[in-house]
């Protein structure tokens, strides 16, 4: 094949080498996605700031304890008595409650101070309380003695035999004695006998119960009365007949009325004329 015959090129056009894209569309549009951060555990990360503080608790329990007791469970400043006693019972009082002065106010053993106040001979009852925010209150119920019993001794109305340091301060009570553990016995007859005399004037100094179970009553004014073992009441009840009828008008010569008969008395004057004894038979 000749020159002639080959297809002759195409010579570009000048300036038209290639067509130029669209201003802005060089490259695919491509909208860019905003980063997500992971959502936060927060079961976990409680969980985690649980277990620092707790951790941390547990290194620091006995620096946290002594800060804290102050405020939470404070030593206990002052015990109160509202109850009024004496000089000496107020410092025995005070000495028994001592090994608890020193304690804390919500672990102090309300029951344990209550036992041991009640522990004193002269203390019935014992009420113990925690007075906000450290301090306790005891109020207490002394034994009321009615009664002397023996030299040191005090009797209550129930028969309840007590120690007090004052007994000196007693003189005044009757006095009381009988055999081994029968002040009980002796202060329910001592009750009966008061209630049969004060209505004929008569009040009981002594009252002895004799180891053959006689009874001998002194009164105030000196006047002696023996009473046997037995039928006491029918006895009380001769004798304020006859003191009524016979002995209310001279009985300040009457030293002694023994009701140890059946059926009747004798007087003993202080200053006998004709007899010694005179011999009232009970219609």
């Amino acid at each position: 094949m000749n020159s002639a015959q080959r297809p002759a090129k195409t010579a570009p056009r000048r300036g038209a080498t290639r067509q130029a894209p669209a201003r802005g569309a060089s490259r695919a549009a491509v909208q860019k996605t905003p980063r997500q951060w992971p959502k936060p555990n927060w079961t976990m990360i409680n969980l985690l700031v649980l277990s620092v503080l707790v951790v941390a608790l547990l290194l620091n329990f006995e620096r946290c304890k002594t800060f804290l007791q102050p405020y939470v469970n404070p030593p206990i400043s002052k015990i109160r008595v509202l109850t009024e006693l004496s000089t000496a019972k107020q410092q025995v009082l005070e000495q028994q409650l001592m090994p608890y002065g020193d304690g804390l106010f919500f672990s102090v053993d309300l029951e344990a101070v209550r036992r041991a106040l009640e522990e004193l001979p002269w203390v019935v009852s014992a009420e113990v309380s925690r007075i906000w925010p450290d301090q306790l209150q005891v109020i207490i119920q002394e034994q009321l003695p009615v009664a002397r019993w023996g030299q040191n001794a005090l009797l209550s109305t129930q028969g309840y035999l007590f120690t007090a340091l004052d007994v000196e301060a007693y003189r005044h009570l009757p006095q009381l004695s009988g055999p081994k553990d029968t002040q009980g016995r002796v202060m329910q007859q001592y009750l009966t006998f008061s209630q049969a005399l004060r209505p004929l004037g008569y009040s009981i100094k002594q009252l002895e119960m004799r180891e053959r179970g006689s009874w001998f009553v002194t009164t105030q004014t000196g006047l002696q009365l023996l009473f046997g073992r037995d039928h006491l009441i029918e006895k009380m009840r001769r004798f304020a007949v006859v003191h009524e009828k016979e002995l209310q008008g001279q009985i300040d010569k009457v030293e002694r009325v023994d009701l140890r008969y059946a059926n009747g008395l004798a007087v003993a004057w202080r200053a006998p004329t004709e007899a010694e004894t005179t011999a009232v038979v009970a219609q």
